[in-house]
């Protein structure tokens, strides 16, 4: 009978050499897929918005494995407050009270409103003509899409 240090080093052994490198591929695999689908349903907010997403190179850093998807694409513009923010987010989740009705999704990030508006809303309103963005959620309803294949990818590596 093997010494169980050794048949764990063996089994460790052959993780390593044969599950990881089919996880970090199947990983890339669904990565570009969520990002093929993000990039066919991101909304053309800006000329430069769909053509800013972008795939991450995946990383395994020994205990995860990731690969981003994301736009680095900034509001820009000459108020300093959002000059800096990502874009993406924006489009995602929405802004004001129109991005707060029409978001489905949970996300984090608190609408500079109150219900049903507040002062800010208000001043917003009376600058732009506008009660913020609507949500069109891509990203996460890419993401959302594929899980059932990446699972499937996963369960692949372990036959």
């Amino acid at each position: 009978m093997k010494d169980i240090s050794k048949l764990a080093f063996e089994i460790e052994t052959a993780i390593n050499k044969k599950i990881i490198p089919n996880l970090i591929k199947a990983q890339r695999e669904t990565a570009k897929k969520v990002w093929e689908d993000t990039v066919d349903s991101a909304p053309m907010v800006r000329g430069d918005y769909v053509s800013s997403i972008q795939l991450g190179e995946t990383k395994f850093d020994g205990k995860v494995i990731k690969t981003e998807i994301f736009s680095d694409l900034k509001v820009g513009g000459e108020n300093p407050r959002w000059r800096n923010v990502l874009l993406a987010n924006f489009v995602n989740w929405g802004t004001g009270p129109l991005g707060e009705d029409t978001n489905i999704f949970p996300h984090g990030y608190p609408y500079t409103t109150d219900v049903p508006w507040n002062a800010e809303t208000q001043q917003q309103f009376l600058l732009t003509g506008t009660w913020g963005m609507k949500a069109t959620p891509h990203f996460y309803d890419s993401l959302q899409k594929n899980i059932k294949n990446y699972k499937e990818s996963i369960r692949k590596c372990f036959k």
